[in-house]
């Protein structure tokens, strides 16, 4: 189907209750695309030819990025959802519900590849990673990474759910002219963030990347941007180029200019305000019924079982390159490639119909309610 590239409708607000917001399910899919192409890019070591290697970096170098737009998605899907007379305890829970059981599950499966792989476990990290805590620990990239490397995003996702009952409440009071103050000066924030760097880990002795990346007050940021958008949009507020424009502008940062903008940039600076204008313009297409790629049902298919997907994809990636040289196997890289998705979407769906979705409906203590998007 074809994009739009209309602006934001000013002349009424559209109803947006029980509106099912499946264009943006559709690009978390795209996002952890993302994310496993670049992980297997810098990650592989078994087969490929340099030069073949090296393209592939060059084309998945933001990656990282990704990151960033699911916290601006994520803060954008929860001010859009959330329940007036919820309870703080009933968020927390349904939250819990929603990404614990499979961090549980494939922190199993991760402990048990390291066995076979014959790397040490250390239990001080391991307990970091059970809590969600290994974010917070400065310049130890063996804490943030170990186990399933990617579950340190999980940790800043730990401390959004925590706070998102009294920041959305804050951010609420605001008037529109508020919001727009909160989209534009959360962007500014993480645009020149990489500008101060140096600075502040002069100051501090911290890492750069402990800084802008994994560090979840500072992801805070990017999640509160997400809020003040879903709430201009939801009220009819929200003014900016439609889905065929922003998401051009998101594509051409992603593999254009963020390879030539300094390396502190391309962990979210780059892409912060593409992101963000393209999740609020996919949205409005949602609630304006507007023609929508990301609609279809086999992408919002795949959008639901995304976060399974993110969970299982490095776990795959490292399993099969130790598989591959322990039996000194070569095959081409795009064989290769193919095979770590494959096997990463299996994997993924297996977690999400038979943990994810099963501890949903045991944890949240009830049966979930139609679904609008997947948080």
């Amino acid at each position: 189907m074809s994009l739009t590239t209309s602006t934001a409708k000013v002349s009424t607000k559209p109803p947006v209750s029980g509106v099912r917001l499946d264009s943006l399910t559709g690009l978390r899919w795209y996002a952890a695309l993302l994310v496993a192409c670049f992980h297997f890019a810098y990650e592989e070591t078994s087969t490929g030819a340099s030069l073949e290697v090296f393209r592939l970096k060059e084309v998945v170098y933001a990656g990282p990025s990704a990151v960033s737009f699911f916290f601006i998605l994520s803060g954008f899907v929860l001010a859009w959802s959330a329940r007036p007379r919820d309870t703080v305890t009933r968020f927390w829970r349904r939250r819990f519900a929603r990404i614990y059981p499979s961090h549980l599950a494939t922190f199993g499966v991760a402990t048990l590849t390291m066995i076979w792989m014959g790397k040490s476990l250390d239990p001080r990290i391991a307990l970091a990673n059970l809590s969600l805590t290994q974010s917070w620990i400065p310049n130890r990239k063996e804490w943030w990474f170990g186990y399933n490397g990617v579950s340190w995003s999980l940790s800043c996702e730990f401390l959004f759910y925590l706070s998102f009952p009294f920041v959305v409440k804050a951010i609420r009071r605001f008037s529109a002219r508020g919001l727009w103050v909160t989209v534009v000066m959360g962007n500014l924030c993480v645009l020149l963030a990489p500008l101060a760097a140096d600075r502040i880990v002069q100051a501090t002795g911290w890492d750069a990347k402990f800084m802008l990346y994994i560090f979840p007050p500072v992801r805070l940021i990017e999640f509160a941007i997400g809020i003040a958008v879903a709430l201009l949009v939801k009220n009819g507020n929200w003014r900016g180029p439609g889905l065929a424009a922003s998401l051009a502008l998101s594509v051409l940062i992603v593999f254009g200019p963020s390879h030539i903008m300094p390396f502190d940039f391309h962990w979210a600076a780059d892409t912060v305000i593409p992101y963000t204008l393209t999740i609020a313009a996919a949205a409005r297409a949602d609630v304006w019924a507007e023609p929508s790629p990301f609609r279809n049902r086999i992408t919002v298919y795949l959008g639901e079982v995304s976060f399974a997907f993110y969970l299982v994809h490095e776990i795959v990636i490292f399993s099969t390159d130790h598989f591959l040289t322990t039996h000194r196997l070569a095959i081409p890289l795009a064989l290769h490639l193919g095979l770590v998705l494959a096997v990463s979407l299996l994997g993924a769906i297996l977690l999400h119909e038979y943990v994810e979705k099963p501890g949903v409906r045991l944890l949240s203590g009830g049966r979930r309610k139609a679904r609008q998007v997947a948080a």
